[in-house]
């Protein structure tokens, strides 16, 4: 379980960056000397077109879940994928969880001092980005999406309040009070736990930092609306599975 976490985690993070470097790399190199002679107010007040976003956010999710469905089937067993089958939501509850997820997003884009009213779609687009980040490893995983997912009339539904506890609530410690056979399992479960809580906290972090940084009048091609929340939450994610990595060898 732990390793199956692991891998997904850091492909998924590292794929994402990756295909945030090779997209929009030219093209800041190609603007930044169009842009060379304009004041940098302007240059930072210039948004990255709706297309490139649009299709970022697009192959990101494609990516995202090429990557973690092809790592579950890669490391886990025909039996072990058969049997937590009824662990998985449907499509329609994933989406609802992917558009709170994405709602809670641009609340916080506020906290952060953006107005999201000014360039509406892009800020739509940057907050499913970041919501699918980091909802489609717990959702696509089936040990994680066994925990929020709840049984009503023989269908599966989504327990937000399970969501919220299990991303950015204390985990709770119950192994010795299981039975000998289950802390090994227990164990387990809490290790994956704490990679989801330091990979969505360290894309939260990372987002929030450098939206912040949105304000310096320095005229980089990386403050660009909508390139602060991108790359925040791309570079938080990656360096938060990095600490997940590390904090789980320790352990």
């Amino acid at each position: 379980m732990v390793p199956a976490a692991s891998i997904t985690l850091a492909t998924h993070a590292f794929g994402n960056a990756i295909l945030l470097y090779y997209m929009f790399s030219p093209l800041l190199e190609h603007d930044s000397i169009i842009m060379a002679h304009m004041d940098p107010s302007i240059i930072i007040e210039t948004a990255i077109p709706l297309k490139n976003i649009a299709h970022f956010v697009a192959l990101s999710c494609i990516l995202s879940i090429f990557i973690i469905w092809g790592c579950q089937r890669a490391i886990l067993t025909r039996n072990e994928i058969q049997e937590q089958s009824h662990k998985y939501l449907n499509s329609t509850n994933n989406t609802l969880l992917i558009g709170s997820a994405t709602i809670f997003t641009q609340c916080s884009f506020i906290l952060c001092g953006i107005n999201y009213m000014k360039l509406p779609i892009h800020t739509f687009l940057s907050s499913l980005y970041v919501a699918t980040n980091a909802v489609l490893p717990i959702i696509l995983s089936a040990p994680s999406a066994g925990i929020i997912v709840s049984m009503q009339h023989d269908k599966s539904r989504v327990n937000y309040k399970s969501v919220v506890a299990y991303l950015f609530g204390p985990i709770e410690d119950d192994i010795k009070q299981s039975p000998q056979q289950n802390q090994q399992h227990n164990r387990n479960r809490h290790l994956v736990q704490r990679m989801h809580q330091c990979s969505t906290l360290g894309t939260l972090i990372g987002m929030c930092v450098c939206a912040i940084f949105r304000v310096l009048d320095h005229g980089m091609q990386i403050q660009r609306y909508p390139m602060p929340i991108i790359v925040g939450a791309t570079a938080g994610r990656v360096c938060g599975v990095l600490l997940a990595v590390l904090m789980t060898v320790s352990s």
